[in-house]
């Protein structure tokens, strides 16, 4: 396994810093699939914690309860906003079914636009950096397919109820951080002879006749050159088309530099008194601040404090690489976070004692209109490849959560070993039967993380 970070785990991995631990963004285990929920468990045995979840919007100075509770967002939102909230909603029930191609086409026509302005539009667009109309209603249609308002107010209503069956109230999770499954997954594969070379990027994959031949890396020892029986890349799909020697044709090239990504910040803060809010993570929808979602680690595990007296919290933001945010200065960062966590009353001055920033690089495949074409081209050019399979979010271009994920490599290793295997890895969470139906409801916005929303 080549590995471009220091330590397993990609987007799901754990950082420790200075006795406490960080993920890189919330990450709850959950799944539907008994396959992915047993290799969990046995990789953490009894290290791990049943976590009851608490999620809160942040909009305008208010918080929101997720599931949502009808007294508790009519208060919220004020008797005049929520009047005006359910008769756009009731409008857009009695309208002709016309769904349109964009994400918020989409939104607009599931719950009105009132709805879509408070819930959807402010956070969509500090998460993927463009106006929701030109954001493909298929992503729309993926994350959050089968909700519905109606059904997010019987369950608030019912909750506590006899009957009432809803996982989105709890959620498993290893005591020492997410990245913890990762890193045992890793010590039963070295023990089984596998090699892993971190600090190491593939920087030219070449091949012949339809097969990778060999992959040109850089590592701690320096170049080197490497024959390849089988590849399972998760490089960003759009960075391996571009490193294939020999070049593919231009309309594949082409193809991959019409897709893009969306790219990951945390400014990770160790507070100086435990527990600042009670809740898992907060989505910020508040227009007023750039900060998209915060994390408190230690209402997660306490074992990911080092004090406990103090806390470990995450402030995401979301950018480009050539934005300003993704440009500034650590330290600019730190000191934008701590202000924007003071303003919005979920920090005092003075609460933080360290902080780091990790930055992570092409992290969200965009859904923007129009990209589909484009990622038919590459997938059509690279299905003739005899010897490759793509995997995860970045090699899959594919939106998945990590159950997903894990399943993918799962099957992915049944079709290497087995020759008679023939599992389509595309049709993972392709549609609504693999979503997780037993949560409900899903959450009144979409956003990256869902495994962590």
């Amino acid at each position: 396994m080549l590995e471009r970070h220091a330590q397993v785990g990609g987007l799901c991995r754990t950082i420790p810093f200075k006795g406490f631990r960080f993920a890189v963004g919330p990450h709850r285990f959950f799944t539907k699939n008994e396959q992915v929920d047993r290799l969990w468990h046995e990789m953490l045995g009894d290290q791990h914690v049943t976590v009851a979840r608490q999620t809160r919007i942040l909009y305008r100075q208010h918080l929101f309860d997720y599931p949502l509770r009808p007294l508790a967002a009519l208060k919220g939102l004020g008797l005049g906003t929520s009047i005006r909230a359910v008769a756009s909603y009731v409008r857009a029930k009695l309208r002709p079914n016309q769904p349109g191609d964009s994400f918020e086409d989409w939104v607009v026509g599931q719950f009105g636009r009132v709805l879509f302005d408070i819930f959807f539009k402010t956070y969509t667009e500090k998460v993927w950096g463009m106006s929701c109309r030109n954001i493909s209603a298929e992503w729309a249609g993926q994350r959050i397919k089968g909700l519905s308002l109606s059904s997010a107010l019987l369950h608030s209503l019912k909750r506590g109820g006899a009957g009432v069956k809803s996982l989105v109230d709890q959620f498993d999770y290893p005591r020492w951080g997410a990245g913890a499954v990762y890193e045992r997954m890793a010590d039963h594969a070295r023990r089984d002879g596998a090699l892993f070379e971190l600090n190491t990027t593939v920087r030219q994959v070449h091949h012949s006749k339809g097969r990778v031949t060999e992959l040109e890396a850089d590592g701690p020892e320096g170049k080197r050159r490497m024959p390849a029986g089988h590849v399972c890349s998760s490089i960003p799909l759009t960075q391996f088309v571009l490193r294939l020697n020999p070049a593919p044709p231009d309309e594949v090239i082409e193809a991959a530099r019409s897709l893009y990504y969306r790219s990951h910040i945390t400014v990770n803060l160790v507070t100086r008194r435990r527990r600042p809010f009670p809740d898992n993570w907060i989505y910020v929808h508040d227009p007023g601040v750039r900060m998209a979602r915060v994390a408190c680690y230690g209402n997660f595990s306490e074992q990911m404090l080092k004090d406990p007296e103090q806390d470990a919290l995450s402030v995401e933001y979301f950018a480009f690489a050539h934005d300003n945010l993704w440009q500034m200065r650590d330290e600019d960062l730190i000191e934008l976070a701590g202000r924007e966590m003071e303003r919005a009353g979920l920090l005092k001055a003075g609460d933080v004692a360290e902080a780091f920033v990790v930055r992570e690089l092409d992290s969200y495949p965009v859904y923007y209109l129009g990209y589909r074409s484009s990622l038919e081209t590459i997938r059509d050019y690279l299905a003739g490849f005899e010897n490759l399979t793509l995997i995860g979010r970045g090699g899959m271009y594919r939106y998945n959560n990590q159950d997903h994920a894990i399943l993918s490599g799962l099957l992915a290793a049944q079709n290497i070993c087995n020759p008679s295997a023939s599992h389509d890895l595309w049709e993972i969470n392709e549609e609504n039967e693999y979503l997780e139906e037993k949560q409900l409801p899903l959450p009144l916005h979409a956003g990256p993380g869902t495994d962590a929303g």
